[in-house]
């Protein structure tokens, strides 16, 4: 993956709040077929760079709006890409309701 293919699918601004070695490490790990993985893993990087705690003092306010914009955009994303959901299956999975009954035993 290129880092302009980077660029284009999380935007300007995410992309500049990845330091390089994150970016490296992201285009080294995804191929350009795999940008839309490549999306997902770098808003979470991003997550996990933004979460505040409260021990920051005055940077707690602006990094936790920076967290939750970029879980927003992470749970949007989600969705777009349907991550997360069963692929169906051609196997017949229904159970036979006669086999276990409690007054066999």
């Amino acid at each position: 993956m290129t880092s302009d293919e980077l660029l284009l699918e999380i935007g300007s601004e995410a992309y500049e709040d990845l330091v390089a070695a994150e970016r490296s490490a992201l285009m080294n790990k995804y191929t350009a077929a795999q940008t839309r993985i490549a999306g997902l893993h770098a808003f979470q990087l991003l997550m996990k760079k933004f979460q505040a705690t409260y021990r920051m003092g005055k940077t707690y306010e602006n990094l936790s709006e920076k967290f939750v914009a970029y879980r927003n955009i992470y749970n949007w994303y989600c969705q777009t890409v349907s991550a997360g959901t069963l692929a169906t299956t051609t196997v017949d999975n229904e159970v036979d309701r006669e086999k276990f009954l409690a007054d066999e035993n």
